[in-house]
This record gives C-alpha cells, sequence and structure tokens, in this order.
C-alpha cells in the first residue's frame, strides 16, 4: 500500500523528458553548424534540412510545458535561479578564455565576468532573460485570463497568432524583430499552454502526426531553399513561425499521452537551464578539440551519427554539471532565498504597505 501511495506521488514523467528533448534540439541545432565537417558528400544538405526542420521547436516546446502547468512568482525561486546562471555563466567563462585566450582579454573578457555576474538584467542568455521576465508577470497573466471568457481568450490567441507569427512567417517583415527569440513570443506560446491546460486538455487527433510529418518536411525544404529576394533571405525555421509553432503543440499533445513515471529523467530535467546556459561554449569546445586532433568526418548516415553522437555528449555533460552544481551549492541556494524572502522581499512588503496607507 506505501509503495502504491509512492507511485502516485511521483510526477508524471512525460513533459519531463520532453523538456530534455527539447534541449537535445537545441544543443543539435548548435552543433549542427559543424554538420558540412562530420557528413562528406551530397547527404549533408538533406541532414542539415532535416535537423533545421525540428530543431527550431525545442524552446516553444519548454514554454508549452511551462504555460500547461502554470508559473508562480517566487522571490526565493528568482535568488536561487540567479544563484544557478551566475555559476553556470562562471563556468562558461572559464570555458570560453580556455579555448579562445585571445578574443578573452581586456574589455571582452570584463564584459564576459560582468554578464556572469548579472545574468538577468544583461540578457546574456536571452531565454533566462525572458523566462525570468514571464515569471515575474505571471501573477498577473493569471488574474487577467480568469476575468476573460473561453470566446474572449481564444480571440485574444488568434490576434497574437496573426500578427507575431503568421504575418512574419508568410511576408518575412517582422513587428517585433527578434525571430521569436523574445519576451513576446515567449507569452504568447505560455498563454497557449494556459488555454490547452483550461479549455483543450483532449486527446489528439491520430492523423495529428502525418501533419507533423509534413510540417517537418515544409520547414526543411524552406531551409535549404530559401526565398532570396535582394537583402531579404526567408525560410520558415524561425522560432516565431507558425509551422514551428504547430509542430510544437503536436510533440506537446503528443507527448501528453505518453504517461509514465522515471525518478532519473525528472531529476536530469531539473538541471535543463545548465543546458541553456552551457551548449554554446561546450559546442565550441568540444569541435574544436576534435578537429584538433584532426577529425575526419564520414560519408552519409554514418557521419550524421557521429554528430548526433557528440550532440547528445554534450547535453549529457551540460546535465551532469547542472546535477554536480545542485548537490554543492543547493544547501546555499536555498539558505540565500530564505534570506531574500524573510528579510528582503517581507521588508520591502512592508514598506510598500506603509506606503498605500500615506
Amino acid at each position: 500500500m506505501e509503495q502504491l501511495t509512492a507511485k502516485r506521488s511521483e510526477r508524471n514523467s512525460n513533459y519531463e523528458l520532453l523538456r530534455i528533448i527539447a534541449m537535445f534540439m537545441i544543443v543539435f541545432v548548435h552543433a549542427n553548424m559543424y554538420l558540412f565537417q562530420f557528413v562528406n558528400g551530397k547527404s549533408a544538405v538533406f541532414f542539415n534540412g532535416m535537423v533545421n526542420g525540428i530543431c527550431n521547436i525545442g524552446v516553444t516546446c519548454f514554454m508549452l510545458i511551462s504555460g500547461y502547468y502554470g508559473m508562480r512568482f517566487d522571490i526565493g525561486k528568482f535568488v536561487r535561479m540567479e544563484c544557478m546562471m551566475i555559476t553556470y555563466s562562471l563556468i562558461e567563462t572559464v570555458v570560453l578564455c580556455l579555448m579562445m585566450p585571445q578574443q578573452m582579454q581586456g574589455a571582452a573578457l570584463l564584459e564576459q565576468i560582468v554578464k556572469s555576474f548579472l545574468p538577468f538584467i544583461t540578457r546574456k542568455h536571452w531565454f533566462y532573460s525572458c523566462y525570468i521576465c514571464l515569471l515575474f508577470f505571471s501573477g498577473y497573466i493569471q488574474k487577467f485570463i480568469e476575468h476573460l471568457k473561453k470566446e474572449e481568450f481564444a480571440r485574444l490567441l488568434l490576434l497574437l497568432l496573426v500578427l507575431f507569427s503568421v504575418l512574419p512567417t508568410l511576408f518575412y517583415f517582422e513587428l517585433i524583430p527578434d525571430n521569436g527569440k523574445g519576451l513576446v513570443h515567449m507569452i504568447m506560446v505560455y498563454l497557449i499552454g494556459r488555454y490547452i491546460r483550461m479549455y483543450k486538455d483532449v486527446r489528439m487527433p491520430g492523423k495529428a502526426g502525418i501533419l507533423f510529418i509534413i510540417l517537418w518536411v515544409l520547414n526543411g525544404v524552406s531551409h535549404e531553399i530559401p526565398i532570396q529576394i535582394g537583402g531579404i533571405y526567408h525560410h520558415l525555421c524561425k522560432d516565431n513561425s507558425i509551422t514551428n509553432l504547430i509542430m510544437a503543440v503536436i510533440l506537446f499533445y503528443l507527448f501528453k499521452e505518453f504517461k509514465f513515471q522515471s525518478r532519473f529523467i525528472n531529476r536530469a530535467a531539473g538541471s535543463v537551464f545548465a543546458v541553456f546556459a552551457l551548449n554554446d561554449a561546450l559546442v565550441l569546445a568540444v569541435m574544436n578539440i576534435l578537429f584538433d586532433r584532426g577529425f575526419q568526418g564520414a560519408e552519409g548516415i554514418l557521419g550524421f551519427g557521429m554528430l548526433t553522437g557528440v550532440a547528445a555528449a554534450i547535453l549529457v555533460g551540460c546535465l551532469m554539471i547542472g546535477e554536480i552544481r545542485r548537490i554543492i551549492f543547493d544547501r546555499f541556494d536555498r539558505y540565500l532565498a530564505n534570506v531574500a524572502e524573510t528579510k528582503v522581499f517581507s521588508r520591502i512588503k512592508s514598506w510598500c504597505e506603509r506606503m498605500e496607507k500615506l
């Protein structure tokens, strides 16, 4: 009976696995920049389209999960995350100094160090800064959508999609020129996740998988045969492309039905921000080491398999660094979070309450 109760209390690991897969997509799309050094021959073009056709949905999948479960501002959580990202940023700085000593000097090194100690406000890692902003706004967003009727919420999402996804996909030009790597896209995807949880928590039709493959192929072809007119270079493989957004929603629904428990998966998913922070530096480091030692690519699927293995190894390395950091600093993080909650934040709150009474 006790074992049964323990099993029921465990989190479902379907979405935690999707978080890890989303992180692998992010690592893979960065490692894929070296694809043509791994894959010899014409097949490299096919693999390049295949990777870029799907891997740009990683961030969107992550935010859909956050929207589905909802976020709640907590000063302690913010402090813990800031401590975590400072550590990762300093590790990244060390890696860059080792790999690029000539570039990491003077003003460049000083800027890197300053950003490492202020990762949120300097937007050192764009996703993290946007995520924290969304964390700050999450309570107000929830109050706002609770006052909307289902039809009003749907119309709001439709308007957001048209302005910030459909139009940039069709016409290249963007109202927010960030290719979806910014707060507007994050809020939009978060709201889609909330809408799914509130009104569309249903099973995905079986044919959705066929649509997913079609959009994947469309994205891949678009990446390899982009529209080029003057200074315009347009393809569908952007974070805010409607094709990517639909693919992410379909993948989210597919994993929604895939329920299982794994403490290992849940534990590993707790270190995904290490991937956001470290993957660029580790990709650079690993590739430099490989090519400095005379690495040679291979034909077709063999070369692509080697690149896939390297990307997977970098993902595992990031997660391991995250886990080691958690083991060493978890107690210290919690202490700082407790201090922030009980001494700093509580005093600010009481001061604001006194000001309101004046």
